[in-house]
């Protein structure tokens, strides 16, 4: 018993090689932060793309733990909690929470450079300031510990 014989269809070659980052469109969704749940307009996730969507997604990384449960193994999250009531040297602290914060952030191949940071400690509360650079752009951003 032989296999039938398929006809010999021709398609469009295509070297993918070709194609850069640059075609591929990043989005993500819109995420209150206060209410703990996705922003709707109209009854719709707000979806956002661009130089939105490195500001969204550097927000939710650096919220997140790195590798908590729901994100085991994906490398996800930022590990600068851990410095978080830890009583280090300032000068020690400040270098770990640049570097956790980097890392976490260039693990998005959008990221092209994390620099710039700025630290302001009142009180209890340390704000960290920085600069992101991606494909998309360039923002400001914070977070505070």
């Amino acid at each position: 018993m032989s296999l039938p014989q398929i006809a010999q269809l021709e398609f469009p070659s295509r070297d993918i090689s070709q194609q850069t980052t640059s075609q591929a469109v990043h989005r993500t969704f819109r995420w209150d932060f206060e209410a703990g749940d996705f922003m709707l307009k109209d009854g719709k996730l707000v979806e956002v793309e661009g130089i939105e969507y490195v500001k969204e997604w550097v927000k939710k990384a650096l919220y997140t733990v790195y590798d908590s449960l729901i994100y085991t193994g994906t490398g996800y999250g930022s590990e600068h909690h851990s410095l978080i009531g830890q009583n280090f040297h300032p000068d020690f602290s400040r270098a770990e929470y640049e570097r956790m914060i980097r890392d976490a952030l260039m693990r998005n191949d959008v990221v092209t450079q994390v620099a710039n940071f700025i630290f302001n400690q009142e009180g209890e509360k340390l704000t960290i300031e920085f600069e992101v650079s991606s494909i998309y752009g360039t923002t400001q951003e914070g977070v505070t510990v």
